[in-house]
């Protein structure tokens, strides 16, 4: 028996007639799945709701195996906030078990997205390469929709528009507080966009290598170019053959520095480094860490990083 169903079977032992445990409130709770939209929407609910972040920082938002305590708090929620689009089907299978009353917003789904695009290496070889991994990862399989849609500040206006809303809907006695308090982000985000795009149009460089499929919205927003990755499908170590087309898309392009992101194993991305005498660094799609404990924080921190090597520091 796994963890989540001995977890499921625990809670149902707690919620059984007569032995149900009283909250002693009864505001509106809400979980969201990753760090980012958990940002985002605890400041939308400000005093108003508490916010609970189930994916812990740092940790890898594929293989995420929830708690009993993680369950017990879904339980509770009459919000349940995910990104959808692939990246956490795990949390939708937790919301239908655990909250199958509870709303569910999906803030992929209320974004334009854009497919995932080839990689400068080639797609075909990539995913033999990287062991031929066909299951269901849609948010890397090419031509779906990549699920990253909030490393866009532009789209991450729109998501906080869309939490307003929900919120608006589960809890109306403070729906004014909730659009006030989005409305406020909304002008924060927009800020930060004006600060990203000034910067990054000063770059000398355009093009990077990313670890992960992760930054396609930020490379597509600021005319950026992710000229391959690292490791195209999160999880499987990519083979020889295909480090070597990394390699070799790294000097023709002429690429300054490799990254790995905090959430996933680093190696793959040292083997290249140390292969193509490159120095390598860390981005982070997801924050919730030290200095990047907001939003806004965590995009900084990125921008920062690869302004040291791509001229707009």
């Amino acid at each position: 028996m796994n963890r989540f169903v001995f977890a499921l079977l625990a809670l149902a032992l707690v919620v059984l007639p007569g032995c149900r445990r009283q909250s002693g409130s009864d505001r509106t709770k809400v979980v969201v799945s990753i760090f980012p939209v958990y940002d985002l929407a605890r400041r939308v609910a400000g005093p108003d709701a508490d916010v609970t972040l189930l994916l812990q920082p740092g940790k890898n938002e594929h293989t995420f195996d929830p708690t009993p305590r993680d369950i017990e708090e879904v339980a509770k929620a009459k919000l349940g906030v995910m990104v959808g689009l692939g990246l956490d089907p795990w949390m939708e299978k937790l919301m239908k078990d655990a909250a199958p009353k509870a709303r569910v917003l999906k803030v992929g789904d209320r974004v334009p997205t854009i497919p995932i695009k080839d990689e400068a290496i080639g797609e075909e070889e990539a995913h033999a390469a990287a062991g031929g991994k066909d299951d269901d990862d849609h948010d890397h399989e090419k031509g779906a929709p990549d699920p990253h849609v909030w490393l866009d500040p532009q789209r991450a206006r729109l998501i906080v528009k869309q939490l307003a809303e929900e919120l608006s809907r589960v809890d109306a006695a403070h729906a004014g507080g909730y659009r006030q308090r989005a409305a406020e982000i909304e002008d924060s985000l927009e800020k930060l966009d004006k600060e990203i795009e000034d910067k990054t149009k000063a770059w000398k460089l355009k093009s990077f290598v990313t670890f992960h499929g992760s930054f396609g919205y930020f490379a597509d927003r600021y005319k950026l170019k992710i000229v391959a990755v690292i490791e195209p499908y999160p999880g499987t170590t990519p083979d020889g053959k295909y480090i070597k087309k990394v390699i070799d898309v790294v000097g023709k392009q002429q690429i300054p520095a490799l990254f790995s992101e905090p959430q996933l194993d680093p190696r793959p991305a040292k083997v290249i480094a140390d292969e193509a005498k490159k120095p390598l660094d860390v981005l982070d799609p997801i924050g919730g860490v030290g200095d990047r404990d907001s939003y806004e924080k965590t995009l900084r921190y990125d921008v920062a990083v690869l302004g040291k090597y791509l001229g707009g520091a």
